[in-house]
């Protein structure tokens, strides 16, 4: 399993699972991208990245940013080439243009965020404001 989405009472609560970081973040733009529900073009978007922080913040501070470049660009990015460690991400986001999305996002939130390691897996889980 990649992730799953978890009962929340007003917004949408993503648990994602991986062997590292960077699985992590695919993971979590997978799950995004799944919650978007997007017509996809053919239409190929790339995007220079780099966020500097702290974990977990530095998660959300990714996500956040890709949030905002999805409604900027008209585009669903999922898969990120680059590197991570504890206080930079640095890489390239990519995807395809959208037609329509069938849901909106308002935020990815640092409410309940929680990043742990469990059996050589990291688990981590976010809100998502609607």
């Amino acid at each position: 399993m990649k992730y799953e989405f978890l009962p929340h009472t007003a917004d949408i609560k993503i648990r994602v699972y991986g062997k590292d970081l960077k699985e992590i973040i695919t993971n979590s733009l997978l799950a995004l991208k799944e919650f978007l529900g997007p017509k996809l073009t053919k239409q190929k978007r790339k995007k220079e990245i780099k966020i500097e922080g702290q974990l977990p913040d530095l998660l959300i501070d990714f996500l956040s940013e890709v949030l905002a470049q999805t409604y900027i660009e008209k585009a669903v990015f999922n898969e990120f080439q680059g590197e991570i460690d504890k206080n930079q991400l640095k890489g390239k986001i990519s995807g395809l243009k959208f037609k329509n999305l069938s849901k909106d996002i308002k935020a990815i939130t640092y409410h309940q965020t929680k990043l742990h390691k469990k059996d050589d897996k990291f688990i981590f889980e976010f809100l998502v404001d609607i």
